[in-house]
């Protein structure tokens, strides 16, 4: 039963919903028609304002390569160190020899 009314609702939602996105695109296409056509209608301007070429000068750039650089060395050195860490395996739970369940846990792969 609830199954059928889910499907209702959805059938009677989904058309109305495709229905308002058809008519938005319309309105949308209309208002781009209508710019148009206005730009078209507008006499041209020839803008002569000077604009700098480059945006940021070209020692920001080689800044920001170079700090990025050294940030994914460092970050990629940092990552390689394995001095600190303890390598260890995971034994999964057993039962030993009285039969008693033993829970699975790490277990240091270094002898000491």
């Amino acid at each position: 039963m609830i199954r059928e009314l889910l499907i209702a609702v959805f059938f009677f939602f989904a058309p109305a919903l495709v229905m308002l996105m058809l008519r938005n695109a319309a309105l949308l296409l209309l208002l781009w028609l209508k710019h148009r056509e206005r730009r078209a209608r507008e006499p041209e301007v020839i803008d002569v304002t000077p604009v700098p070429k480059d945006r940021a000068s070209r020692w920001f750039y080689v800044a920001v390569v170079i700090i990025s650089l050294i940030s994914a060395v460092t970050v990629f050195l940092t990552l390689q160190r394995n001095a600190d860490v303890e390598n260890r395996q995971y034994v999964p739970a057993y039962t030993d020899e009285s039969g008693n369940i033993v829970k699975g846990h790490w277990k240091s792969t270094q002898e000491r």
